[in-house]
């Protein structure tokens, strides 16, 4: 009888401890069309009027078609990465980016090096699924940065 006990008391801190590293390792899923909420976002220089991220996120694969809308026009481009922190060359609004995506915890972080500078984009989901947060660093070869928060909303 005891040892029924112990080996069920066992089986069951099994269980949990399986059920809690495979609920630690589901990573959020981004795929959806996104719309920026110009209110909630803060650009460090003035920002875009609008910005569109349609996103397929199918894990390890991430393929983004980002739209934005500036007082200079229309600029758009298309993106695929690896979520395991696979370096690619990619054409990024006319110019060619190193990029790569790694998991930082439950934050995608999403990284392009030109020969200008770089920038990377910290993504996190909010609890519910409807709201994506944006946190954009960009450096200049000149030694400037700037950070931005973009907060979008599933449409």
């Amino acid at each position: 009888m005891k040892y029924r006990i112990s080996a069920a008391l066992m089986i069951a801190v099994i269980v949990c401890l399986v059920a809690s590293i495979t609920s630690a390792q589901t990573k959020p899923d981004f795929s959806g069309t996104w719309k920026m909420n110009p209110q909630k976002s803060k650009f460090a220089a003035g920002g875009p009027d609008a910005i569109l991220i349609k996103i397929d996120h199918k894990e390890p694969s991430l393929a983004e078609d980002l739209s934005l809308s500036t007082p200079d026009g229309e600029r758009s481009f298309q993106a695929k990465y690896s979520t395991d922190g696979k370096e690619t060359e990619q054409n990024v609004m006319g110019r060619t980016a190193k990029t790569s995506a790694k998991w930082v915890g439950d934050s995608l972080v999403i990284e392009f090096k030109a020969t200008e500078g770089f920038f990377n984009r910290k993504i996190t989901l909010s609890a519910d699924g409807k709201t994506m947060t944006v946190i954009v660093t960009q450096s200049r070869d000149g030694g400037e940065s700037a950070e931005d928060t973009v907060i979008f909303e599933k449409q």
